[in-house]
């Protein structure tokens, strides 16, 4: 048993054939393994701790982006001490990480630009937890839940995730609806009857507009009533209302909100709402039609 054991012992110590004059057995490979794990668990509690404490002084979006570029340094900084543990010499592994270096650069760099586009939208916070973004390429819009190495994490308003490549956000064009001042300008068009009091229907449209939850009403941003032109039907008119955050992470939602509520109001009030008409002239080609106009000639011409 004892030999047994001490055989084992020593294929666990026995170097191992690598590349670059490495210095590895077994057992440091086990050591490592086991380093790695603790390294994670370590690095997991350390960005969950740091943005707990950040949270408390800075903002959501600042604690956040700490906490997760302190994760990745942490891990960088962790695996070099764990290879250094274990009798990897790192100058050994210069020439070796150039090649493998060359080949990642050819065939990962979409990896890698997205992994640096992760880092500047932590850095530069244009993007931040939170936010309510839309990329105006596919008109995907949506709250941004996460902020990965390799992509970001967009809830729509379905419910749905979607997970976006970091490198998108820098190099498309996206449009940021909550980044400074979360609010914004809705347009409501509808449509009016000539004829129809333009004073009135102006008080019934601030009304309709004041009387929905989402409108901002605070003596600068105030609901107003624009006519737009003048069609064949009627007046083209646009409810003018101002939203908060509420109501922009939702566009949909609020909008059919805001036309059900004009439309009840434009129904109390016995305000036509006009249809498009077009008139139809059919014209008469053909024997037939000759025969018939000239009867009619001759009819009129006898009486």
């Amino acid at each position: 048993m004892q030999d047994a054991l001490t055989q084992v012992w020593a294929w666990m110590n026995r170097p191992l054939p690598l590349p670059g004059n490495l210095a590895m057995h077994p057992l440091g490979i086990g050591e490592f393994l086991l380093i790695l794990i603790f390294l994670w668990w370590g690095a997991a509690w350390l960005r969950r701790t740091l943005r707990r404490l950040l949270s408390r002084r800075l903002d959501h979006a600042t604690a956040y982006a700490i906490s997760r570029v302190t994760y990745y340094l942490f891990i960088a900084l962790g695996l070099l001490v764990a290879l250094q543990t274990i009798g990897v010499n790192l100058s050994s592994l210069a020439i070796f990480g150039g090649v493998v270096g060359v080949g990642l650069g050819f065939g990962l760099q979409n990896i890698f630009s997205n992994f640096a586009s992760g880092l500047i939208l932590l850095f530069e916070r244009s993007i931040k937890v939170g936010d309510y973004v839309q990329l105006k390429e596919n008109g995907m819009h949506g709250e941004v839940k996460q902020l990965g190495v390799r992509y970001t994490r967009v809830m729509t308003n379905d419910h749905v995730d979607i997970l976006v490549p970091n490198s998108q956000f820098i190099n498309g064009d996206v449009i940021n609806w909550s980044l400074d001042e979360p609010l914004m300008r809705l347009h409501i068009p509808f449509r009016v009857a000539y004829g129809t009091d333009r004073e009135r229907l102006r008080e019934l449209v601030i009304a309709t507009a004041r009387s929905v939850d989402t409108t901002v009403a605070d003596g600068i941003h105030e609901p107003n009533l624009w006519i737009t032109a003048f069609a064949d039907a009627g007046y083209d008119c646009e409810m003018i209302v101002w939203v908060g955050r509420d109501g922009l992470t939702r566009p949909g939602n609020t909008r059919a909100q805001y036309n059900w509520a004009l439309a009840e109001t434009l129904e109390r009030a016995g305000i036509e709402i006009p249809r498009p008409r077009q008139e139809v002239v059919l014209a008469r080609h053909g024997p037939m039609a000759t025969h018939q106009d000239e009867a009619a000639s001759s009819s009129a011409s006898s009486t």
